[in-house]
């Protein structure tokens, strides 16, 4: 690998020597995010002098942007441009420049058949000034070797502690529940994909202390089958998806799932028909119709739609409404609002609803019968320093395990994120959960205020 980027930064430096060795005409253009002094910014100036990049059409540069493929093609386009290529000039610099292509390419493709390995490690220390009081210490360990065998397979293995490190109640067995394997390769034309999973897990809390972590899901990947193949617009995908899997590795609910997804550029149409069945038992049949339009580089909305069990004359809705705003004003401010309504009727009889993943900002099921507004603000304060809020105002109804529960909920939580070396972030956090009926979600007694105060240290590697 030192030695890829070692030819990298050669490449790169080569390249920009010969670009600023042309000059060319283009008109004076002013970038309201490059500030003056800035330590690229002749580089950056240098090039739209050039003709080579003039910015985005709102006068940003965005210098901290990942680039997509269609922007390094343009770069290239006009790269290509500046040098003349396409009129069969500067033979001899192109070949040089193939040349240098082709061996990073090379040393790419040899390190993409490298055994790779990844993970991240997260702790936590909380404590409560509600009463009853306490404190916890957790942690969560991710764990992943991924090994490619060439272009069109790769293997990846991922151990997950989820809660075992912290939670007493748990029975977590290693191989059924931690461990998850996931294979993808190309074969008769179609992405394959397989998965050897968990599935979600549900975490229990071992105390009463801190009532709003109950009933979080770490969602795993459940073992299934899927197949797909883009043409042209359209993406084709089919699946097998297994749900909730005994200890002993008897599978409860198999499901078939179909999707057909529709790209026209900024907007995206998605069809998903599912059907879940017991052998030798009950069946249930479901539709989902997803639209989502991305605006600008701004503003993103998405829509999801689905009608449970139609075939059986007990029709439940479910309704999800996203909007993203991106960098709003360019100040590093983002935001996520969304809205959930989950028909009572909706969730299917054989399944539990732990098995649907349609979680709130904190990760805790939706049950039949719940509306949830939840709303998540973040902001980059600099370099270092970033705050995100979120929230879910939470009111539900419905009829489960022989009662009817009801019910208003409001839990947020305030962050502050403090990156310490490169891939390591401490945070400091504050939760509040509302309950003022003193009845949560599954008819469980809790405090009507509760909150949490805590430390917490991440890091990938």
């Amino acid at each position: 690998m030192r030695q890829l980027k070692s030819h990298m930064k050669y490449f790169i430096t080569f390249s920009l020597i010969l670009i600023l060795s042309f000059s060319a005409l283009a008109q004076e253009v002013f970038l309201q995010d490059v500030p003056e002094g800035h330590w690229a910014s002749d580089a950056v100036y240098e090039l739209v002098r050039l003709g080579i990049t003039s910015g985005y059409p709102d006068g940003t540069f965005r210098g901290k942007k990942e680039i997509t493929r269609y922007e390094i093609a343009a770069f290239l386009a006009k790269f290509a441009q500046a040098f003349n290529l396409k009129n069969g000039r500067d033979e001899k610099l192109l070949a040089e420049l193939k040349a240098e292509a082709a061996s990073i390419y090379y040393q790419i493709r040899k390190a993409e058949k490298e055994t790779k390995v990844s993970g991240q490690v997260k702790s936590r220390a909380r404590v409560t000034t509600s009463s009853p009081r306490g404190g916890k210490l957790d942690y969560r360990l991710k764990f992943s070797v991924l090994k490619t065998f060439d272009p069109n397979s790769q293997l990846k293995i991922t151990l997950d502690t989820v809660d075992t490190g912290f939670n007493a109640s748990s029975d977590r067995p290693l191989v059924s529940k931690l461990l998850d394997f996931e294979g993808d390769f190309k074969m008769a034309g179609l992405e394959w994909k397989v998965n050897v999973g968990p599935g979600p897990i549900l975490h229990t809390e071992d105390s009463n202390f801190f009532p709003s972590e109950n009933n979080t899901i770490y969602v795993r990947p459940r073992s299934a089958i899927k197949a797909s193949k883009t043409v042209g617009k359209i993406n084709l995908s089919s699946s097998y998806v297994t749900h909730q899997v005994a200890s002993s590795g008897k599978i409860g609910v198999h499901e078939f799932t179909a999707r057909v997804g529709l790209n026209l550029g900024r907007l995206h149409l998605s069809l998903k028909p599912r059907y879940l069945f017991i052998i030798g038992g009950n069946k249930d049949a479901l539709a989902e119709a997803g639209v989502e339009l991305k605006h600008n580089d701004v503003f993103e909305t998405n829509l999801l739609v689905a009608v449970g069990d139609f075939r059986a004359g007990r029709s439940g809705w479910y309704v999800k409404f996203v909007e993203k705003i991106n960098n709003l004003f360019s100040s590093g401010t983002n935001i996520i609002i969304c809205a959930d309504k989950i028909g009572s009727r909706y969730y299917p009889d054989i399944i539990s609803e732990y098995d649907f993943e349609y979680l709130n900002n904190f990760n805790r099921t939706l049950l039949g019968g719940t509306v949830d507004f939840g709303l998540k603000i973040s902001r980059k304060m600099s370099d270092k320093i970033s705050l995100e809020w979120k929230g879910d105002y939470v009111t539900t109804s419905g009829y489960k395990y022989g009662q009817d529960y009801a019910g208003t909920y409001f839990l947020w939580q305030l962050t502050s994120y403090y990156n310490l070396v490169s891939n390591t972030k401490a945070n400091v956090f504050y939760r509040a959960y509302n309950v003022p009926s003193g009845v949560a979600q599954f008819s469980q007694a809790v405090p009507a205020f509760s909150d949490m105060i805590g430390v917490g240290l991440s890091s990938s590697f």
